[in-house]
């Protein structure tokens, strides 16, 4: 009996403690919503965290959620390479490693003076700002997995950057970027989500590989070919909490008038869920049926072209595959 209830307390204790950090980000999240939309440099921007927090968790949550908040994507950037600010000089420096501190910490300043950035500019803002706050961080280099067309296709090159930062005594993953969500034909919008804060190795191995596997953060890495042939997910996915079982991949063969079988080792089932093929004007609803210890939604394929299929929560897109027909 003493030990089921010792048990029992350890359970309301880390439930607690849980609760607690859930509260303790929105008060951090309700505090930064009124700081001012702008800063004149990230040592101001770093002391006005300093002033209202005081754990590690909460500074880096204040500055992730200011900057993902207020830095939009530089679309324009992205298409013509050239950034939407005055260039950067650095002519004092003592080695090339000190060139490379001083220019992105001055990219990082012009990043919060414009607000506007791509992902090496979220990635370094926030890493400087950790710096000023005597807290460690580190810019991660690496691909991130955005369309299911690049599907069995392993690039040479990066593609993308965020962010490991240590606090509660563990390396935390944050991508600032893709939790922005502001589009291209949308300029002052922001679609925020923060799922990428503080997001399990797990779930983020899932569209982001790291240049240096040891930044999966995972006790058994993922090769860059099996990165590459998952299914492509988004935001919604990770906000559903679904988990596709692992024999599922980017790429399905599927008989034409037969049925494309997607199972699940976790999803949340009072959502409404959806799929759509390429050549479909509207989504269709598709139901998710228990089947021993997953789940599975069974889709009609009638098909005879190789086709993109997108499996959607309250019509927005979790994961989409690519599709060959067989007979």
């Amino acid at each position: 009996m003493y030990l089921l209830k010792t048990r029992f307390f350890l359970l309301l204790l880390l439930l607690s403690n849980f609760i607690m950090i859930a509260q303790n980000y929105t008060h951090v999240d309700t505090v930064v919503d009124k700081y001012p939309t702008s800063f004149l440099t990230i040592e101001d921007f770093a002391k006005r965290i300093e002033k209202d927090f005081t754990t590690d968790a909460d500074k880096v949550r204040a500055a992730y959620y200011w900057i993902a908040n207020h830095v939009q994507y530089d679309y324009e950037s992205l298409r013509t390479g050239r950034n939407s600010y005055p260039s950067i000089k650095i002519t004092d420096y003592k080695n090339q490693e000190d060139f490379k501190y001083k220019y992105y910490k001055q990219y990082a300043s012009h990043v919060l003076t414009y607000k506007k950035g791509v992902c090496a500019g979220y990635s370094q803002l926030l890493f400087y700002t950790c710096e000023y706050l005597d807290i460690e961080a580190k810019v991660i280099s690496g691909n991130a997995y955005t369309s299911i067309d690049d599907v069995g296709k392993i690039p040479r090159d990066t593609n993308h950057a965020w962010n490991a930062v240590y606090f509660n005594d563990k390396w935390n993953l944050i991508d600032a970027t893709w939790s922005t969500g502001n589009e291209e034909d949308k300029p002052n919008h922001v679609d925020f989500t923060d799922v990428y804060f503080d997001i399990a190795p797990e779930k983020l191995i899932l569209s982001h590989f790291p240049k240096d596997t040891k930044w999966q953060l995972l006790k058994v890495k993922k090769s860059k070919k099996d990165f590459y042939n998952q299914p492509n997910t988004f935001s919604k996915f990770l906000e559903v909490n679904a988990e596709l079982d692992p024999k599922i991949k980017g790429i399905i063969r599927a008989k034409t008038n037969g049925f494309i079988t997607l199972r699940f080792k976790q999803i949340d089932t009072t959502q409404k869920y959806y799929y759509a093929f390429v050549r479909d004007q509207y989504s269709k609803p598709v139901a998710i049926e228990k089947d021993g210890d997953t789940y599975v939604a069974k889709i009609p394929f009638k098909g005879i072209k190789k086709d993109r299929l997108e499996f959607c929560a309250d019509h927005k897109v979790m994961v989409e595959f690519r599709i060959i027909p067989t007979r």
